[in-house]
């Protein structure tokens, strides 16, 4: 699974990877991004790229509550095509969520080491997720997400089973955001295999009320 990521990148690195034209206000970076919490994600909408922000926990369009996204922050892409909550955003309603790194806990003793998984140079990409639009019974309009994850890869299988899946190129940006049949999309999600980095970080992570650029430093204790 993923429970907490990072965008630390500057506004026009933001633009230039994933191809944004507009203005972008609304941006700041984050350190240890949590569920519940609005965050970034990119749309295709009138035929060009847009940043919109939305609540991290997917709410589907006919649950009766918002507290089942606490649930539905990760969605398997075993079962996106499947699960009624996840088919139909899966088919209509995808999107990337922009990153540059994210933190697994690895289970050690009675403690839990956090750790930051980055690729080499800690270059910025995306997690495959989907969004769906919710209305309150007091007329609230809330969009919400999920990223989808994989199993995990070399690099990560022995902090946890589950990965995010990470998409790396335009190619694939394009793909993911365009129109398509979703068998064909099928094809992107999947366990990343490219290289990643993996160091670990303060305990400080541990908690979401931290954010701030200590966090993403490389952790001087020792395991």
């Amino acid at each position: 699974m993923c429970g907490r990521f990072t965008l630390t990148t500057d506004i026009k690195t933001l633009k230039n990877v994933f191809q944004l034209k507009e203005n972008i206000f609304d941006y700041i970076p984050r350190y240890n991004i949590a569920p519940g919490q609005n965050i970034h994600v990119i749309i295709k909408e009138d035929g060009s790229r847009k940043l919109r922000l939305m609540k991290w926990g997917l709410i589907p369009g006919w649950a009766r509550e918002s507290k089942i996204g606490y649930k539905m922050i990760n969605a398997r892409y075993e079962t996106i095509d499947t699960k009624p909550a996840y088919k139909g955003p899966f088919q209509h309603r995808r999107c990337l969520i922009p990153a540059d790194g994210f933190y697994e806990w690895l289970k050690k003793h009675k403690t839990r080491l956090p750790f930051r998984i980055t690729l080499p140079g800690g270059v910025l990409f995306a997690f495959a997720g989907i969004w769906d639009r919710w209305i309150s019974p007091e007329g609230l309009i809330v969009y919400s997400c999920s990223l989808i994850t994989a199993p995990a890869n070399e690099y990560l299988k022995e902090i946890h089973e589950r990965m995010p899946v990470i998409l790396d190129r335009e190619q694939d940006y394009e793909t993911w955001l365009a129109p398509a049949e979703t068998g064909s999309l099928k094809g992107l999600l999947g366990t990343y295999r490219g290289k990643m980095e993996i160091y670990p970080v303060s305990s400080l992570v541990n908690s979401p009320n931290h954010d701030h650029p200590g966090l993403i430093q490389r952790s001087s204790d020792k395991f």
